[in-house]
């Protein structure tokens, strides 16, 4: 099997077309109508079933306690739109999403409330313990936690430093410079808030033109922008 190839041709179906915002001038109301991030984090799990035994490391944990409805808006994420999905789903919940597919997941946020969320989203709004998959590195520095990280990452996502924040760009390249010699073979990274186009641009606005210019493929783009590159 050709993992390129494969991700390509999943690459090729997704179906939902993003609108770009002004992150400055961005309203409440936008709030609500922009793109959730659930349709890529599905699509980017399905590009990850290709690769065998992979590790995930997710910089930017999830700051909304999950719930059913928000695991059913998930699975239903290509067709549901407007108030029918739950309003905590613009956070994306993906630290759970990783974990819940099997894959060896770390995850690091510098807040120690997301701690308590990761925790307490299994305890009291699924009943169910954290699975023994799922390694919660809070509070912690995610450029100091990817500089000593000591396995081979096939998912890097980056999720940090708040777009607008002080040196947030430079900050997601520098996250990814601090893991570049970690990554394994066959990797993809994954950035998100990308679907921004004020002059400041989006999380990605450093990063993008570097991984092009060191031979990345683009094969998703919006609210997040997914890129691959492979043995």
């Amino acid at each position: 099997m050709n993992v390129g190839v494969e991700i390509l041709k999943k690459a090729a179906d997704f179906p939902v077309n993003t609108i770009y915002w002004d992150h400055g001038r961005l309203t409440h109301e936008e709030q609500q109508i922009r793109n959730f991030p659930a349709p890529w984090l599905f699509k980017t799990l399905d590009f990850l079933s290709l690769i065998k035994d992979p590790v995930v490391v997710e910089i930017g944990s999830t700051r909304f306690g999950i719930t059913q409805k928000c695991i059913d808006y998930y699975n239903s994420c290509f067709t549901m739109t407007g108030a029918d999905r739950p309003a905590c789903c613009q956070d994306g919940h993906s630290t759970y999403f990783w974990a819940r597919a099997g894959y060896e997941t770390y995850t690091v946020d510098i807040d120690p409330r997301c701690a308590d969320v990761v925790r307490d989203q299994y305890i009291h709004h699924l009943r169910e313990d954290p699975p023994a998959n799922l390694h919660v590195h809070i509070p912690a520095d995610g450029i100091e936690f990817l500089r000593n990280f000591d396995k081979e990452i096939n998912l890097l996502y980056l999720d940090g430093w708040d777009v607008g924040s002080l040196e947030y760009a430079e900050r997601h390249l520098e996250a990814f410079k601090a893991a570049e010699d970690k990554l394994a073979p066959n990797h993809i990274v994954s950035i998100d808030d990308t679907d921004f186009v004020h002059q400041e641009g989006g999380k990605d606005k450093l990063l993008t033109p570097y991984l092009l210019e060191n031979g990345y493929m683009r094969v998703l783009h919006g609210r997040q922008t997914v890129f691959i590159k492979l043995a």
